[in-house]
């Protein structure tokens, strides 16, 4: 599950390389702008959910592991019909806002021609996310994350090529074009979960009579916590796009837009990584909690090791990469938004698991609400700092919300397991100070020794500074048990491969 996710994830960063490119150039900034705001409005619009769909995953994986057929039903049948619901009202909400479009857009952004028939096409489009998303939280809930992973791998290569061909032949046309594949793919996607499905014979089938009005109360008193997180999230990324065009105008809202890219890929590292694991901590609850614990910091630790090295790739290859990537104006204008965000990042590397844990517990209220909380104040934070200091100010008032929130999640994950933030940082972090430093270091000397100016430089620069640490990381964070373990394994696998 976890490497189907990795690979998807891999897979997204190559498609977000071309692409990218080819979108904000087909497209320029104006109308670029207005896509990242039609997407602002999608991303509330998911804020329905009411945070259904991060239970349904958990009580899926609960009943599913007791093999309690019945009480799956119940769970399924009750989310879909809950979820047809919301979807036919999401389909309205954008319905009504296809016919003043300026509601979104604002009084000082330029019209679009499309707009109208964009905002009609996410209409049908948000009446079959939502019963979709009952499908891939099944799925993923009975551990078959690789098929849907599987099946988002395919298609996402087959939407990119086909987007690349009438994005460069229809210019002007760009926001049509992409709203139209939204719909395509999410019919296509609707259809082949839906049957995987049905010819699953563990998983039973959703009837109308099987729905439960206790088991939807269950799902929502759960899932009212991971709601609120779903609404700090929301308004913490989706309202930027609008704060920016308000106070800076449409056409610099790609200045913000693609240095975060970068860093909101290096976050997908670690969700495309960990996603299983909040059904598997689920399934480790008990009145013994060492198991959780153990595994816990093991897992935490092995994901520091990928992210933790993110944001140092980030700060010393990001506006290098930006220059070659999209063009040396979109790299100098975002050069304080990639700074201000990767020490964002950093932080929030030192608790990869530390939501999955509190979701898996159902103990994540609290964290909600401070995320909630900090998320709204985000936002006078950034109006303030775009004011002052621009595009940058808008990066520093998010990294403020996001650094306090990170730290205050990990001190409630800690307490949930029973070990103090100093031990926790001990067992992870600090065993990877060492190695750390000396990817910086790396990436330091070989930006001083050579003019990253092509590419391939740039390759090899992220290539040889990953040996270093990966290098000193085997040696100096893994213990000799766990190197002895981890070689024989690779060695049985290698033997396995060869007979066949």
């Amino acid at each position: 599950n976890s490497l189907t996710g990795t690979l998807l994830y891999i897979l997204n960063i190559v498609i977000m390389f071309i692409m990218s490119p080819v979108i904000v150039h087909s497209l320029g900034n104006r109308d670029y702008g207005l896509w990242e705001l039609v997407m602002s409005v999608v991303g509330y619009m998911g804020l329905l959910d009411l945070g259904i769909g991060p239970a349904l995953l958990r009580y899926v994986a609960i009943a599913h592991s007791k093999n309690d057929q019945e009480e799956l039903q119940k769970i399924i049948s009750t989310a879909q019909s809950f979820f047809v619901a919301i979807g036919i009202l999401a389909a309205l909400a954008m319905l009504a806002i296809s016919y003043n479009p300026a509601l979104i857009t604002g009084e000082k952004a330029p019209d679009s021609n499309y707009l109208t028939t964009v905002f009609l096409l996410f209409a049908l489009n948000a009446g079959m996310s939502f019963p979709l998303g009952v499908f891939t939280a099944v799925l993923m809930g009975v551990q078959r994350h690789y098929l849907v992973d599987s099946v988002r791998i395919v298609l996402g290569v087959v939407r990119a090529v086909i987007a690349y061909i009438l994005l460069t032949s229809y210019l002007g046309k760009g926001l049509l074009i992409l709203a139209i594949l939204e719909l395509i793919f999410n019919v296509i996607q609707f259809s082949l979960f839906y049957v995987a499905l049905r010819r699953d014979e563990t998983i039973p089938t959703i009837r109308l009579s099987a729905c439960s009005w206790i088991k939807f109360k269950e799902l929502f008193s759960y899932g009212s916590k991971s709601a609120m997180l779903m609404v700090a999230s929301r308004v913490q990324n989706s309202s930027l796009p609008f704060v920016i065009n308000a106070t800076l105008g449409v056409s610099t809202i790609v200045y913000f837009t693609m240095p975060n890219r970068l860093v909101d890929y290096a976050k997908g590292l670690s969700l495309a990584m960990g996603f299983p694991l909040t059904p598997y901590f689920a399934a480790q609850l008990g009145d013994d909690n060492s198991n959780l614990k153990s595994s816990w910091l093991q897992t935490s630790l092995a994901f520091q090791i990928v992210t933790l090295a993110m944001p140092i790739y980030i700060l010393f290859c990001g506006e290098t990469f930006l220059t070659l990537w999209i063009g040396k104006e979109y790299a100098v204008a975002g050069r304080g938004v990639l700074y201000f965000l990767s020490v964002a990042l950093f932080v929030e590397a030192l608790a990869p698991n530390a939501n999955r844990l509190l979701l898996a517990s159902g103990r994540h209220g609290r964290a909600a609400i401070a995320w909630l909380v900090l998320s709204v104040v985000s936002i006078p934070l950034a109006v303030f700092g775009a004011r002052q200091w621009g595009i940058t100010g808008v990066a520093l008032g998010s990294t403020l919300s996001l650094i306090t929130g990170t730290i205050i999640t990990l001190h409630m994950a800690c307490r949930d397991v029973g070990v103090s933030m100093i031990t926790y940082l001990h067992a992870t972090t600090f065993r990877l100070i060492i190695p750390l430093s000396l990817l910086g270091l790396s990436l330091w000397l070989f930006g001083n020794l050579s003019l990253t100016s092509s590419y391939l430089l740039l390759i090899f620069k992220v290539l040889f500074s990953a040996v270093v640490y990966l290098l000193s990381v085997w040696f100096l964070t893994i213990d000799v048990g766990n190197r002895r373990r981890i070689s024989e394994k690779i060695i049985l696998l290698w033997k396995k491969e060869h007979m066949a």
